[in-house]
């Protein structure tokens, strides 16, 4: 196949907060450019990009604020692939957190509040308390040439949810940078002093359920470290996170993904603990994985795709759930298992090379 030139694009403003969609979109350009394939990411600011350069457009996500480039490229005749990174939201932590829509979801009935994650008619129970975007997530779903979500539970959400045909989807599983398992706790502990900790890392926000896990150290004679900082709109949020915690818990500003610090503090950590409301997988326990922590993720998503038996998964409504399974990872011995099984099934590279066969798929075709 000829080298490509691929533009890739995420929602403006996304790499002003990090995540994972922002590296999952950075390193599979990294790994496509190793391969000779050229790529460029169309900036916020930049939207006289001569879309006639390229070979084929990728989109990062399927939010709402991307349907106008996506729409663009379409109209360019350019083939378009979308990794979706989707799963429809639990209502319950964002009506918790959202006084507008909480008092909007008092008109519709608290039988919706009660089934967890929209199913069933999710796009008319989610509309009605204000989810319209979905509405051009599904334009968007509609106008891609093809979809690359992370999961086969993601694939079958799609096909679900926005009536997608199995033609259309090729599953691309996330990946991790092998630069993890080579980590080392002592950086780490040299500047912190803390070792066999359990640890979070990422955005303080509800999706995350901090709050949850500040909770469950409570009375535990365990330390927990947070790295990160609050979204934006999630101020309030991270201030209730601190207010619960205890002496135990330790806060610290985000650290640089590409630093030898990250690498560290995933080292020296004993359990790494994501108890978000659903996760596709979620990079950061995938990085710690590789890394040699235990790990303790959400049931809700599809991190049991990636980490099998490997891991413990906990229901995110249940701080009992989540410290029962963060003291059991806590008395056990860390091992290689998990680390050697990331390694093996998801690196970056895999991605990539997934992602390749995709775009072969609708370049040849378009």
């Amino acid at each position: 196949m000829k080298k490509l030139k691929i533009l890739f694009n995420t929602s403006p403003g996304s790499f002003g907060s990090w995540g994972g969609g922002e590296v999952q979109l950075l390193e599979t350009k990294r790994e496509l450019e190793r391969m000779g394939h050229g790529v460029r990411i169309w900036e916020e600011e930049n939207y006289d990009v001569d879309l006639s350069e390229f070979d084929i457009f990728h989109n990062f996500n399927i939010h709402r604020d991307n349907l106008e480039f996506v729409a663009r490229a379409k109209k360019a005749g350019l083939p378009v692939a979308v990794s979706t990174i989707y799963w429809p939201s639990p209502l319950k932590h964002t009506l918790i957190w959202n006084q507008g829509l909480a008092k909007k979801a008092k008109a519709v009935g608290a039988g919706i509040l009660s089934g967890g994650i929209i199913s069933g008619t999710p796009v008319e129970s989610a509309s009605k308390i204000g989810f319209s975007g979905l509405n051009k997530a599904g334009e968007i779903v509609k106008m891609a040439n093809i979809l690359l979500p992370n999961s086969e539970a993601e694939a079958r959400v799609l096909e679900k949810q926005f009536g997608v045909g199995k033609e259309k989807i090729q599953v691309v599983y996330n990946g991790v940078d092998k630069r993890f398992a080579s980590a080392t706790p002592e950086l780490f502990e040299k500047k912190f002093g803390l070792k066999d900790f359990v640890l979070y890392v990422g955005r303080i926000e509800e999706r995350k359920n901090v709050l949850s896990l500040v909770k469950t150290m409570n009375g535990i004679d365990e330390t927990l470290v947070v790295v990160g900082k609050a979204k934006k709109g999630s101020e309030c949020y991270f201030r209730k996170c601190r207010e619960e915690a205890g002496d135990n818990v330790k806060f610290l500003d985000p650290i640089p993904h590409d630093s030898k610090l990250l690498e560290s503090a995933y080292a020296a950590c004993k359990v790494f603990c994501l108890p978000s409301w659903y996760e596709t997988p979620g990079l950061a326990a995938l990085e710690a994985a590789l890394a040699g922590a235990n790990i303790v993720v959400t049931k809700e998503g599809c991190a049991e795709e990636y980490f099998g038996k490997f891991a413990s998964y906990v229901a995110p409504s249940s701080v009992s759930d989540v410290r029962e399974k963060v003291l059991s990872e806590l008395k056990k011995t860390k091992g290689r298992e998990l680390s050697r099984h990331v390694e093996k099934n998801f690196l970056w590279k895999n991605a990539a090379a997934e992602t390749l066969k995709a775009y072969e798929k609708i370049v040849e075709g378009n």
